[in-house]
């Protein structure tokens, strides 16, 4: 694709946190995911990096994008001369967005650990950074991009949940047993959430289009009155370097 225009919002100045390149008139080549970013990969090593925080989200349209907080507008030409709409919308205006070029972009990423979708998160890197960092509490721990990247709060919770370590444990003083199970953890909530279009709170994740994500429906402690693991215990709601976190007092030790 393309890129024929690119317009910003009035207060894309709190977004756009870097502009060492223009994408107007350069070629989108691909759009991959490290994390929780987005990497629009242009000509020329040129890379758009797009942080998303709590409630961005990227919009895709035959039509120019008109929905309300739209931020950033892209249009772009496909190669088969159809017109495409690529569209920023962030109504908290958390989220961020870097247009840089190879040097700084591999500075960049370098702030980010193992993604946790993909094979580089293994059993093995669990076990190395429990180890490295043993006084941490997990779940906290889990939230730390620079180490788990991708962990969102609500993931780290249910983590722990499924794999029955309670979320103020401090990282050393987990097995190699009890760090596979959070690996089969996180790769049973990775899947629950993508099978089920995401994860959509009140005010959050959208998709491309604009439709809300059903991943609620897998949640067994975030947000639970009752675990939906034992069905019998009451869900507890404590507070761990200041993120809201959950847990069954009788499936999670």
């Amino acid at each position: 694709m393309k890129v024929v225009s690119i317009a910003y919002s009035n207060v894309a100045d709190s977004i756009v946190k870097d502009k060492e390149f223009s994408p107007k008139g350069k070629v989108l080549k691909k759009i991959e995911r490290q994390g929780k970013v987005l990497l629009f990969e242009f000509e020329d090593e040129l890379t758009s990096i797009s942080g998303l925080g709590m409630s961005g989200g990227w919009r895709v349209s035959s039509e120019k994008i008109k929905e309300k907080h739209t931020h950033v507008q892209i249009k772009g030409l496909k190669e088969n001369g159809e017109i495409i709409f690529l569209a920023y919308v962030d109504p908290r205006r958390f989220g961020n967005l870097h247009h840089l070029k190879k040097e700084s972009k591999l500075k960049w990423l370098t702030r980010l650990g193992a993604d946790v979708s993909k094979p580089e998160f293994t059993v093995e890197y669990i076990i190395d950074r429990c180890k490295r960092y043993p006084n941490k509490e997990i779940k906290p721990f889990l939230l730390e991009q620079n180490h788990f990247a991708g962990v969102g709060n609500y993931m780290a919770s249910e983590m722990c949940a499924h794999a029955g370590i309670l979320p103020n444990r401090k990282a050393g003083s987990l097995t190699k047993a009890e760090c596979r199970k959070l690996k089969k953890a996180t790769d049973l909530v990775l899947a629950g959430t993508v099978n089920s279009g995401g994860t959509t709170f009140s005010g959050g994740y959208k998709d491309t289009t604009g439709s809300q994500g059903e991943g609620v429906k897998n949640l067994v402690v975030f947000y639970q009155q009752i675990c939906r693991l034992c069905e019998r215990t009451k869900v507890l709601k404590t507070t761990l370097k200041g993120r809201g976190t959950y847990h069954c007092p009788r499936c999670q030790k």
